[in-house]
């Protein structure tokens, strides 16, 4: 069950050229860098049309030149900042959408009566947004980028155990005796591994606030590591999940037959 696009989770994929088309635009076609431009070469042409006015060639000069000038000042002081807005910008496109589908979710939980998967998907939205807020710093962005991308595969990783989670308790409804039991089982292991997902991901905004005062260094390298971990982590139990279904696959085919 793929319930969360991976428009977050491969963000440097997905969100690399719409960035960079806003970087461009924001450089090379904004106003204020266009219409001194424009505005040169109309008085240039008119010049032109008229023999050679000498106020109009200067007035074409200066808008050209003034133009060019601002563009080369905005890439060459400003072009950071503007990334790190056409990122921010790229980001919460994503996140609204993304929100719809877990709400979605939400109401999926709320039936399996059993508080804690609410409670986990609250939690795993708050720390994303908490995240998000941290590394949208001025400054953070751009050198949180790979950080910001693993969360944000563990955080749709999450987000796929707990709907995987909603799946073994249909599962587990549809069976009884033993078989259920194992099911349940299951199911526990995965709230469990979300749990562990959850508090990691609390740590790392922790370590992320730390970043952001001047004060304090934190060891990207190292925590790039432990996010990795966890991803594995995360990984190994969609492989189970995989597992379970295929044996309940096998199971329901040997009961038609």
């Amino acid at each position: 069950m793929q319930l969360i696009p991976r428009m977050v989770t491969n963000q440097r994929n997905l969100n690399v050229d719409p960035v960079k088309r806003k970087v461009i635009s924001e450089l090379f076609f904004a106003s204020s860098v266009v219409l001194p431009i424009v505005g040169g070469i109309s008085a240039g042409m008119l010049s032109w049309a008229m023999g050679g006015n000498v106020s109009l060639t200067m007035a074409a000069a200066a808008g050209i030149l003034g133009g060019l000038g601002w563009m080369m000042t905005r890439i060459i002081f400003k072009v950071e900042s503007i990334t790190e807005d056409a990122m921010r910008f790229e980001q919460e496109q994503a996140i609204k959408a993304e929100n719809e589908q877990l709400d979605r979710l939400m109401q999926k939980l709320i039936s399996d009566k059993d508080d804690r998967t609410q409670d986990y998907l609250i939690l795993l939205r708050s720390v994303r947004d908490d995240f998000q807020v941290q590394t949208s710093q001025p400054g953070v962005q751009m050198r949180s980028a790979r950080v910001r991308e693993q969360v944000s595969e563990i955080f749709n990783a999450a987000v796929e155990q707990l709907a995987n989670s909603y799946k073994l308790w249909e599962l587990s409804e549809s069976l009884g005796g033993e078989a259920r039991r194992k099911v349940l089982a299951s199911r526990e292991q995965v709230l469990q591994e979300v749990s562990a997902t959850v508090d990691r991901l609390q740590v790392a905004v922790t370590q992320i606030k730390e970043m952001t005062r001047q004060d304090k260094k934190v060891d990207l390298a190292s925590m790039r590591e432990e996010l990795e971990a966890t991803m594995r982590i995360a990984r190994r139990t969609e492989e189970k999940m995989r597992e379970i279904e295929n044996s309940t696959s096998i199971n329901d085919s040997s009961i038609r037959e």
